[in-house]
C-alpha cells in the first residue's frame, strides 16, 4: 500500500511544483515590464510593415516639407539706362558704385525722373573720391520747396580710395578716356547703385563697323532660326 501511495503521489508532486513555478514567474513579471514588451512587439510589427529605406520617415518629411521663406521672384530693378553710351563709346571697364542722395532725390528716382545721358564722372585731384556731374533728377511733386533739391547738383559717388585713385591714373595717363554712367539700378538690399564705365570715344569709322557687325549677327540669327530642325 505504501508503494502504491508513493507512486500515486509522485505525479501530483510534479504538477504542484510546475504550478508553483509558473505562478512565481507570473508574479515576478511587473505590469510595466509587460507594457514594454507589448510596445516592442508593436514596433517590430510597424518596422516589418513599412518599406525598407535608408532615410527615416521623419527625415523625409523634413526634407520634402515646404519651407516658410518664399523665394523672391527675379525682377528688373533698373531705374535708368544710358543708351547712347554704348553707341558713342567703347567700354573698357565697368564698376558699380553707391551714390550720395537726399530724400527727395530718392523719391524722384523711384518715380522715374532721372536722366543720365549727359552725365559724366569727375575724379578728385587727390584721387580720394569721384563725383557724378550733370545728371538731372527732377523735383519731387509731393514735397515742399524748402525740402527740394537742386536738379543738376554734383553728387558724390561712394567708392574706395584705391578705385578712385586707379580711375584718376588711367584718365590722366591715357588721352581720350572718360568715365560715364551706364545705368542706375536697385541692388538686393533695395539701395540705389550706379554702374559707371571707363570708356574711349568712337569715331565715325568705329560706329560704322559696329553697325555692320550688328547687322551680320542679326542676319545669322534669322538664318539659324529659319533652318532649325
Amino acid at each position: 500500500n505504501n508503494i502504491m501511495i508513493g507512486a500515486f503521489h509522485k505525479p501530483l508532486l510534479c504538477l504542484l511544483l510546475l504550478y508553483c513555478f509558473h505562478g512565481s514567474i507570473a508574479f515576478t513579471l511587473h505590469p510595466l515590464a509587460r507594457q514594454s514588451a507589448s510596445q516592442l512587439q508593436t514596433q517590430t510589427q510597424t518596422l516589418t510593415r513599412t518599406p525598407s529605406s535608408s532615410v527615416p520617415t521623419r527625415l523625409t518629411t523634413r526634407l520634402f516639407a515646404k519651407s516658410g521663406k518664399k523665394k523672391k521672384k527675379p525682377t528688373d530693378s533698373t531705374m535708368c539706362v544710358n543708351r547712347s553710351a554704348r553707341r558713342n563709346y567703347e567700354i573698357l571697364e565697368t564698376l558699380t558704385a553707391g551714390i550720395s542722395l537726399k530724400g527727395t532725390e530718392v523719391k524722384s528716382i523711384r518715380d522715374g525722373k532721372m536722366t543720365i545721358v549727359d552725365g559724366w564722372v569727375k575724379p578728385d585731384k587727390n584721387g580720394r573720391s569721384c563725383t557724378l556731374m550733370n545728371v538731372h533728377i527732377g523735383k519731387h511733386s509731393m514735397s515742399g520747396e524748402y525740402f527740394q533739391h537742386e536738379e543738376r547738383r554734383p553728387r558724390d559717388l561712394l567708392l574706395h580710395k584705391s578705385e578712385a585713385r586707379r580711375l584718376l591714373q588711367k584718365t590722366e595717363k591715357q588721352a581720350g578716356l572718360t568715365i560715364v554712367p551706364l545705368k542706375v539700378f536697385l541692388n538686393d538690399d533695395n539701395r540705389i547703385k550706379v554702374q559707371i564705365a571707363l570708356c574711349r570715344g568712337k569715331n565715325v569709322r568705329d560706329k560704322r563697323a559696329d553697325i555692320k557687325d550688328r547687322e551680320v549677327k542679326r542676319d545669322m540669327g534669322r538664318i539659324i532660326k529659319n533652318f532649325r530642325i
